[in-house]
C-alpha cells in the first residue's frame, strides 16, 4: 500500500523543488494528482514518484477529477442559486 504525503511533505520528498506553495498551485490547476482527506490535501507516494519521472511540461498533464478549482460547497451553492 502506498503511503499519502501532504504537500510540505511531498516538497521534502521532491528535495525541496517544487516548493509546497508551487505543488498547492499544481495540484488547484489539476496537474498534480492529488486527494482531500479531510481538510488534508495529500498524494500518494507512489504517483508523486511517477508524477517525477513524467517526461516533459507538468502543466501539460491533466488529472480529470484532482483540480481542487471547484469545492463540493461550491456545486451545492450553484444548485440551490438555480
Amino acid at each position: 500500500m502506498s503511503q499519502f504525503l501532504t504537500m510540505p511533505e511531498a516538497a521534502v520528498h521532491c528535495g525541496g523543488v517544487p516548493s509546497p506553495e508551487t505543488l498547492y498551485r499544481l495540484a488547484r490547476e489539476g496537474h498534480l494528482p492529488v486527494r482531500r482527506i479531510g481538510r488534508r490535501l495529500v498524494i500518494s507516494e507512489r504517483l508523486l514518484d511517477e508524477w517525477i519521472d513524467s517526461v516533459g511540461d507538468v502543466r501539460a498533464t491533466e488529472y480529470p477529477g484532482a483540480s481542487l478549482k471547484e469545492r463540493p460547497t461550491d456545486f451545492l451553492k450553484r444548485e440551490q442559486a438555480s
